[in-house]
């Protein structure tokens, strides 16, 4: 799997490079694209070999997805490859949650092209084909189940696939009608949108309000309800948790896109003059891509395609232009466009009614003369001393710009290169060591313990553990149940015996990040919060920050924090009268440097282990599937009943209600009432 995020990145940047293609018409937009997208930061901090992550196979999906959609859309008989384009979103449902975006930008689009009088039926099959093979590939996947016709966040794509059917069945009608002696008019096409249109309408209401009071239709999320509001804060503890899902500065988009930031305003711009149906679209990917990385960091990942694009597109164009001088002297003819059907009754009318109005007024006669200079022979020598103006004013500014990014992101290749759980540091003698404690900390579980030893630490090591130690970790960065990470925040805040009850039925070992730089004592905040937000008597209502688990002032940790798990096996022997209790937990292993301690559960409960590794108590999708959510052993199970359901998807959309204290503390500083 070291290779996967290379090949998978090197997939990305071809279906990105045809995509430019695509949109322009130009091999020289796309190679110029694809060679931008391939070495930039917001691409490779992903795709880098050996940096595995949902979102290096994600990335080429989102390419291939869009591509495949907009070829749809090339030419009246294009849309079969609307097939594709279903098929690679399913893969992409399958692979990254950030599906989400994918098929709203594509919904939006299909939208906009009806909005300004671009729909025909072709693109109604190409929309109809995607939509139809990438919903039901959608449906598959266990943890997406049935949302796309229940969640909030994937109705708007439902909602214009809906409108399209009425669309198409107008247009079938009105065929119909050609086809006999009575053609409809203009005027009868347009009635017969309006009853139509007004029946289906009344139909989905009435839907939709018997639908509402059961509960049928899922809440928006608190990650995507974070994208739309002005503050940094969700409600949702877990997520404000991860440093990822913080706004994203301008320094960050200058890190991960470079130079390639200046290009992209050019090219946003230039996408108006093409006014194709791939220049829309990027021009509405732009849109949505700068506004979600704004509100989330993590979501530049998805800014660096259309990036490149935008950038491709600008200097693509150039060199497009200079060729063509060269070209059209040499004896070229222009080619010309095909000039698409002209439709009645809809948004292309009123379209056309507005440019015979205003048409005069905003392109002006001195404007068609000078393009018909620019195709005459004079024009075409001028353009291309234009052209060479241009080329040696680049090379003499542009290629120290180029060369400059081209630098920047082969060093951010080295870096993301290095191994995250092994860095060099400067020691205080001012000698460089090698610090491997994680690395030899993992090795250490791997080759000492047992092989169905289960391993308690925080989920943001749950893959390091499972990956190089190849144990059973609690959780990892894909453990999806907001009240599962909660617990296991309670298990590690809580007093010493207290978290022993419970630990003894879950893990063999505890391990846990310390010597400071971003330790578990660092992170333990966000612990006791998160755990507060299903547990409420960990820091109780009247503290819904957790305030009370933390430290003074002057480093003393305060009563909460002393009595902590966490607190006593992070300083085990290290601070004075601080020592984990040997009936509950010993010391198994401290790293060279400190950084990792792996304490041995005493007293492991032997029938909860072997319960949980029975498979006939997993609770799967169905059998034989991948999808398992597990079960508590039936001993934990008095614990278990003291959760609340924090209810991750449903505290901010529904009144009245339960919401957890903090959740109220966020809205109240946020003026959203208590």
């Amino acid at each position: 799997c070291v290779y996967t995020s290379a090949w998978f990145g090197s997939v990305a940047t071809v279906f990105l490079a045809l995509l430019a293609v695509e949109i322009s018409g130009s091999w020289n937009v796309g190679v110029i694209a694809g060679a931008m997208f391939s070495i930039m930061p917001a691409h490779i901090m992903r795709s880098v070999a050996g940096e595995y992550d949902n979102e290096c196979v994600a990335v080429a999906a989102i390419c291939s997805t869009f591509f495949f959609y907009l070829r749809s859309l090339r030419s009246p008989g294009a849309w079969p490859v609307g097939v594709l384009a279903g098929l690679s979103y399913a893969y992409m449902v399958a692979a990254w949650g950030g599906f989400i975006f994918v098929l709203n930008l594509i919904g939006i689009h299909a939208a906009f092209m009806v909005a300004i009088g671009r729909y025909s039926s072709s693109l109604y099959k190409a929309y109809t084909l995607f939509f139809v093979i990438g919903t039901f590939g959608a449906v598959q996947v266990p943890v997406v189940g049935w949302n796309p016709f229940k969640s909030m966040e994937q109705l708007g794509p439902l909602v214009v696939f809906i409108v399209y059917q009425i669309l198409e069945f107008c247009d079938h009608l009105r065929r119909r009608a050609e086809k006999t002696k009575k053609p409809m008019t203009t005027r009868e096409f347009v009635i017969l949108r309006v009853k139509v249109f007004a029946a289906c309408l009344v139909l989905l209401a009435g839907l939709v309000v018997l639908l509402w009071p059961t509960g049928y239709f899922g809440p928006i999320s608190s990650r995507i309800r974070g994208l739309f509001v002005k503050h940094t804060k969700t409600g949702n503890p877990l997520v404000d948790s991860v440093a990822e899902h913080q706004p994203a500065s301008d320094r960050a988009f200058f890190h991960y896109m470079h130079n390639a930031c200046y290009l992209a305003f050019p090219g946003f711009v230039l996408c108006f003059f093409h006014r194709t149906p791939g220049a829309w679209f990027m021009i509405l990917y732009a849109l949505v891509a700068y506004h979600f990385s704004t509100k989330m960091s993590r979501l530049i990942i998805i800014c660096g395609p259309i990036v490149s694009v935008l950038g491709g597109l600008v200097l693509g164009s150039v060199v497009d232009w200079a060729l063509e001088a060269v070209f059209a002297l040499l004896g070229e003819k222009e080619a010309e466009k095909p000039e698409a059907p002209k439709r009645s009754g809809g948004m292309g009318s009123i379209k056309r009614g507005i440019g015979r109005t205003f048409g005069p007024i905003l392109v002006a006669e001195e404007w068609k003369d000078l393009q018909k200079f620019r195709r005459s022979a004079s024009g075409r020598i001028l353009q291309l001393a234009v052209a060479l103006g241009i080329a040696s004013f680049g090379y003499d500014k542009a290629w120290p710009m180029i060369t400059e990014y081209v630098q920047h992101c082969d060093r951010n290749a080295r870096g993301l290169s290095n191994p995250q759980i092994v860095f060099m540091h400067r020691m205080q003698n001012g000698q460089n060591a090698i610090i491997d404690d994680y690395l030899k900390a993992y090795e250490w579980l791997r080759d000492n313990t047992p092989e169905d030893s289960r391993v308690m630490a925080w989920w943001d090591y749950g893959y390091q553990i499972t990956g190089v130690a190849n144990r059973t970790t609690i959780a990892d960065g894909n453990t999806w149940n907001h009240e599962h990470i909660a617990t296991l925040g309670r298990c590690l805040t809580a007093p010493e015996q207290r978290a022993w009850n419970a630990i003894r039925h879950l893990a063999d070992y505890v391990l846990v990040w310390a010597g400071g730089h971003g330790d578990d004592l660092a992170k333990s905040p966000h612990m006791a919060r998160i755990g507060n937000s299903v547990f409420p008597d960990i820091c109780g209502d009247d503290d819904p920050t957790c305030s009370k688990f933390g430290f003074y002032q002057g480093g003393e940790p305060t009563p909460m924090m002393a009595k902590s798990l966490l607190y006593k096996l992070h300083s085990h022997n290290i601070k004075p009268d601080v020592k984990a209790n040997p009936k509950w937990f010993t010391e198994a292993h401290t790293s060279k440097h400190g950084l990792v301690r792996i304490f041995k559960v005493q007293n492991v409960s032997l029938e909860s282990k072997e319960w949980v590794a029975d498979p006939n108590n997993r609770v799967c999708d169905k059998p034989g599937s991948w999808y398992c959510v597990g079960q508590y052993p039936p001993a934990l199970q008095p614990l278990i009943a003291k959760r609340k359901n924090f209810a991750q998807l449903e505290d901010f959309n529904r009144k009245g209600a339960e919401k957890s204290a903090y959740t109220k503390y966020i809205e109240k500083n946020q003026g959203q009432g208590v």
